[in-house]
This record gives C-alpha cells, structure tokens and sequence, in this order.
C-alpha cells in the first residue's frame, strides 16, 4: 500500500494546512511500539532522521502510554494490541491527569493460551478496572475478567503520541536519535543458525 510514501505526503499536506515548515516543528515524538516491524522501523527511523537534521529534540512514546493517555485517570488500565494471530501486546498501567501514565507492570507478549496465567499474575486488585485494546483482545479477555469495561481502540492513537511525548518534552525526558530502537518485545520469528561442526 506504500505507506511510507503516503506517510511523507500526509505529513508534507499537515504542514501546510497548518502553514509550517519541518524545521518550525519544536520536537520530535515517535510511537516507539510494541507493534509491526517494518511500520516501527519506518516511523522511528523518521523520527530520528528529522531530529537529528534539524537538530531538534525527540521523544519516545511506547504504544502502550499512547493509549493509555486517553483513559480516566486513576484507574488501572490495561492495554492490550494486536500481536500474531494467536497473541498479545499486554501491560496494565495507571493513567494520570497531567502527568506520564505509569507502569504498573514489564510490557509483556503473551500467546492466548498464556493469557489466563498472565492476567491471574499481573491484574491489579480492585473492582475499577478498565482496558483499552482491539476487538479481538477484547473477546480473549473478557473471557477471563468479564466485568473490565472496554474502549475499543485498534490503534494507538497519534494524539495520546502527542499528549505523553508533550509531557516526557516537559519534564527533559528526551533522547538522542542514534540512541533511540523501537520497543520490540515479540520473539524473533527468524533464528541464527548454529555453526556446524567441522568434521
């Protein structure tokens, strides 16, 4: 679908409805993942390039503070995306008013036959209790904690992006491009072969 193109011509359209240019942009904030390799690699490779050209300072946002930045504060979140066909991205955290959300537990990949162990390992106790995720994720999970209440969300979505990145810009969280790797958490589906042995 040639979304790296499409995204450069998104972009370049943005800045001119609103009438800047690139290097008017005060800083760079990236949605670092958990997510889709190449569409990672595509956007943090961006993000770095732009930040270190212009010299401006850039941001990492996991997908995970993204989506929970649109939540009710105070009340623990979990977020749950799309992984493979038969897994997860998963991490509950605690959405604050003004503030980072806050992790309440690691980000975790976990397949749906894993699901029930993680959860029973990781909800935090109470009767709020509130989830932020796909269709799908909502189905696995529902299963489990029936009485979490959803709000669908495909996605993570460019303003909670924006929101968390704005906050980690105020608070001097930044980072510097050729420091900056996407937050890959799934397991590698291609191995390095073992050497074999000489005869």
């Amino acid at each position: 679908m040639n979304l790296s193109g499409n995204l450069l011509h998104g972009i370049a359209w943005l800045l001119q409805r609103c009438g800047l240019t690139l290097g008017q942009v005060d800083a760079f904030a990236v949605d670092v993942g958990p997510g889709a390799f190449t569409a990672l690699k595509i956007g943090v490779t961006m993000a770095k390039s732009w930040a270190h050209a212009l010299d401006k300072p850039l941001v990492a946002v996991s997908a995970f503070e993204a989506c929970a930045a649109g939540m009710p504060a105070a009340v623990p979140t979990l977020v749950a995306l799309p992984a493979r066909r038969d897994a997860l991205y998963l991490q509950w955290l605690a959405p604050r008013i003004d503030d980072l959300p806050a992790p309440l537990c690691e980000p975790a990949f976990v397949v749906q036959s894993a699901l029930a162990e993680w959860l029973a390992q990781h909800t935090p106790h109470g009767d709020c209790l509130q989830a932020v995720g796909s269709e799908r994720a909502r189905e696995w999970i529902r299963a489990i904690l029936p009485t979490l209440r959803w709000k669908h969300l495909d996605s993570p979505p460019a303003e909670g992006v924006a929101q968390v990145g704005w906050q980690r810009l105020s608070a001097g969280e930044t980072v510097h491009p050729f420091s900056l790797v996407p937050l890959y958490i799934q397991p590698p589906s291609i191995h390095k072969s073992q050497p074999k042995p000489h005869a």
